[in-house]
């Protein structure tokens, strides 16, 4: 893995005028806000935009048209993994390098020769992207200032029990944010003050979409400790809180709606839902642990596509592979982890797609 290249890129970027884009979810937040954390303390002279994701975990031709209408010298992205060899090749006749980190399952990626790569799994570690980058700070000057954002990150990921180095500092540091508890057990962990800020973070891309993941980055990069965040004296955090209130109201009906109703064919439980809030990636999490053996596959409909997303907490499916084989010769896009994952398909390819997929997983 590429580490030294990836320091020496970032201590490189004294007064360029830099990009960095992110997965449009909390460990992308936290990921995209320690490194601007970083480029504001080594390179002050630095010019930094940051925008998320957008309708899918890539880099779509309309963020690509934003991205080089900034006329940057480089850009960085955390945690998404689909197209960044073609984003690379685009950027590159820009004239625009590209520090790619990631943690997903590594792809047959082709980089241009001066496109810096570096994921975790190249070295067979699985951690959140959020840890991850933390780790890389570290490498270049003292950042534990900046922990707390990587143990949110990382708790919003579920990577507390992959990296509780991290999450013991943090509740050393903040004993009193963890309410007297002790285990590392990431859904124990996510009840717990501390984990209330992920969870604050976490719902606003289901009621703003990308510039909600855009706001989760700002706020991080604006108060300085998960006590002030949670004091709410910043306006955006208050009403952030307001809102994560509603959508958790929300996300209370789905998940009842999904017992009642949900469609179950062997392994594989599946519901439609219909909210004004994204809030399918917030249902299928809480569900998937009272089925873990199961597959729960959460659905919207869209007027021409229809989104998954997708999980099984045994991990006895590895749904990144298999969405991956249901998807070919179909018009989508997907993949993801082992145990978490995401598809977004055609209408018309929509039946053909959950009918390979059940026949998959039901063996």
């Amino acid at each position: 893995m590429d580490i030294d290249k990836a320091v020496s890129f970032l201590k490189g970027l004294k007064g360029k005028k830099i990009v960095i884009v992110s997965h449009d979810d909390s460990d992308g937040s936290c990921s995209a806000a320690l490194i601007i954390r970083l480029l504001r303390k080594i390179c002050k002279s630095c010019e930094v935009s940051y925008f998320s994701t957008r309708k899918g975990p890539s880099i779509n031709d309309e963020l690509m048209g934003v991205i080089i209408s900034e006329k940057p010298d480089a850009v960085i992205t955390c945690d998404f993994a689909g197209g960044l060899d073609e984003s690379a090749q685009i950027l590159g006749k820009s004239g625009i390098r590209c520090l790619f980190i990631d943690h997903h399952i590594p792809e047959e990626y082709k980089f241009p020769s001066d496109c810096v790569y570096i994921n975790p799994r190249l070295e067979d570690k699985d951690m959140p992207c959020a840890a991850f980058v933390y780790d890389l700070c570290m490498k270049i000057t003292d950042f534990k200032e900046n922990l707390w954002i990587a143990g949110v990150g990382t708790i919003e990921d579920y990577g507390a029990e992959l990296r509780k180095d991290i999450i013991e500092a943090c509740m050393k540091k903040y004993p009193e944010l963890f309410e007297k508890r002790r285990r590392i057990v990431n859904s124990e962990l996510f009840d717990t003050s501390f984990g209330l800020v992920g969870k604050i973070i976490g719902s606003a891309p289901t009621w703003a979409s990308y510039k909600g993941a855009e706001l989760g980055t700002k706020v991080l990069l604006e108060v300085n400790s998960p006590s002030d965040f949670l004091s709410l004296g910043n306006k955006d955090v208050k009403m952030m809180f307001e809102k994560f209130q509603e959508i958790e109201e929300e996300v209370k009906k789905a998940v009842r709606m999904f017992d009642a109703d949900c469609d179950v064919s062997g392994h594989v439980r599946s519901l439609v839902i219909e909210s004004d809030y994204g809030i399918k990636s917030k249902v299928s999490t809480i569900v998937s642990s009272k089925y873990e053996k199961d597959v729960v596959v959460i659905i919207t409909e869209g007027d021409k596509s229809v989104s998954m997303s997708l999980r099984n907490q045994s991990g006895d499916f590895d749904l990144n592979s298999i969405i991956r084989e249901c998807l070919v010769g179909l018009e989508g896009k997907g993949g993801g982890h082992k145990k978490a994952a995401g598809a977004v398909v055609r209408n018309k390819d929509f039946a053909v797609f959950m009918e390979r997929f059940k026949k998959i997983v039901n063996g």
